[in-house]
């Protein structure tokens, strides 16, 4: 499905660089659990005010990049990249952007199906949300992952676009759920509860693996889980025996190898994929890496891909 019959842009108070506003309906939608109200990307100018307004839904609003701030019934709360700001029905919102470094964010806003059963695991999430003590928390469990997914589906036509929807918005309202109300890092199945420092090491694992190719900063890393940079570096050496830093980079040679072995990706590609600026700087670090140029590495070490793949595999000259 694109975006359903009836959706519109909406029109917020003040200055925005970008909005994409795949709904705001006069009825919302079904999917599932779920009524959906209104969904988007918003992308805002430093001049950007959100003017004061009653909350009609439940809102989740997860901050992209920048700062900027929200407040409900007065009381105000400072935003950056990775944080998540709830909002419920009756309560007066509104917000502004960073003059020096405007934010971007996502947005869901939605209602819990009246008819849902009173058992229902989803009204508990609604009562925790009801009785939060606090709108704003930090995202330790990827949640952009499926607001980017939902939007993408929102915007293409697919046999299977609607059932894709719904299971995107019940990943966001759980992971929101987990992120404010649940210990799920600490307990997740597979470590001794008791270890706390082990606990975080193996959590830190997990989170380097799912976002490999994302991470830009060993900061991100800490962040996620509420650590200093210096604390989690130790505890990571003690209980790994590897420095933190030279893991995340190990693995992401690991992933560049991998990429080589398929015969699928050009070095060029590869590059772009590891986010390098260039192909020179990607070769340059792989020489130091591994003493050898990528194509001399696929030479020396690797079976030659067939076919197409081969010539795409040599495009490059080092």
């Amino acid at each position: 499905m694109s975006v359903p019959q009836g959706a519109k842009m909406t029109s917020i108070p003040g200055k925005r660089r970008f909005q994409f506003d795949c709904l705001h309906l006069p009825e919302p939608m079904r999917y599932g659990p779920l009524l959906l109200q209104q969904i988007g990307d918003l992308s805002c100018d430093a001049n950007f005010v959100l003017s004061n307004h009653q909350q009609v839904c439940y809102e989740i609003s997860y901050v992209v990049s920048g700062k900027g701030w929200f407040a409900t019934d007065d009381h105000r709360f400072d935003l950056e990249q990775g944080d998540i700001y709830i909002g419920n029905p009756g309560e007066y919102h509104q917000g502004g952007s960073d003059p020096d470094e405007p934010f971007r964010y996502l947005y869901l806003g939605f209602h819990f199906n009246p008819a849902l059963p009173a058992d229902h695991p989803f009204l508990d999430i609604k009562k925790r949300m009801d009785n939060k003590a606090t709108p704003r928390c930090r995202d330790r469990l990827d949640i952009r992952t499926p607001f980017v997914n939902v939007l993408k589906e929102m915007c293409g036509t697919n046999r299977f676009s609607e059932s894709m929807i719904q299971m995107y918005l019940e990943q966001i309202l759980i992971l929101t759920y987990r992120n404010f109300f649940s210990d799920w890092d600490a307990k997740y199945p597979g470590e001794g509860g008791e270890n706390a420092a082990k606990r975080a090491v193996y959590a830190a694992i997990h989170y380097i693996d799912d976002r490999l190719l994302q991470i830009e900063d060993l900061k991100e890393i800490s962040d996620a889980f509420g650590y200093s940079l210096s604390y989690l570096s130790h505890l990571f050496s003690r209980e790994t025996g590897d420095c933190l830093r030279d893991y995340v980079v190990k693995k992401k040679w690991r992933k560049a190898v991998e990429l080589m072995k398929t015969g699928e990706y050009s070095i060029t590609e590869i590059a772009a994929i590891m986010r390098y600026d260039s192909i020179h700087t990607f070769s340059r670090a792989f020489r130091k890496a591994f003493g050898y140029s990528p194509t001399q590495y696929i030479r020396e070490h690797l079976k030659p891909p067939s076919g197409a793949g081969a010539a795409r595999s040599n495009n490059a000259v080092f």
